[in-house]
């Protein structure tokens, strides 16, 4: 069973998306931006990049850096709907997908099986 950190600020999103993450088989850390310490033993991140600027590619950057080896899955209400990784700008964040919010189950479904089976 893969783990994931959830890292969104907002708390109804955040239960929405671990509701289906947990249904789904996976085991889901909820956090909120700035938690202290790294969760042991992540399998893959899903956190809020609510701007889409640098600041959020220097987020992503230290997530990427507590959590090596995790792909990260951003999620914004900046987009007008979701991004695959090989968009430009998931690249330019360092991004394996950017889900525009609200996105459905079956979006945040497929980015994370499209994220994890490439690491594992």
């Amino acid at each position: 069973m893969l783990k994931v950190v959830l890292i969104e600020e907002d708390v109804a999103m955040q239960a929405l998306i671990a509701e289906w993450l947990t249904q789904a088989g996976y085991r889901v850390e909820a956090l909120r931006s700035g938690a202290a310490t790294p969760v042991a033993g992540v399998d893959l991140v899903i956190a809020d990049v609510p701007r889409l600027r640098e600041g959020d590619a220097l987020q992503v950057h230290a997530l990427r850096a507590s959590y090596p080896g995790a792909p990260v899955i951003g999620l914004s209400a900046q987009l007008a709907r979701s991004l695959p990784g090989s968009s430009d700008r998931a690249q330019a964040l360092g991004v394996a997908a950017l889900l525009s919010k609200p996105c459905t189950a079956g979006e945040l479904l497929a980015a994370v099986v499209d994220a994890t089976s490439t690491t594992h």
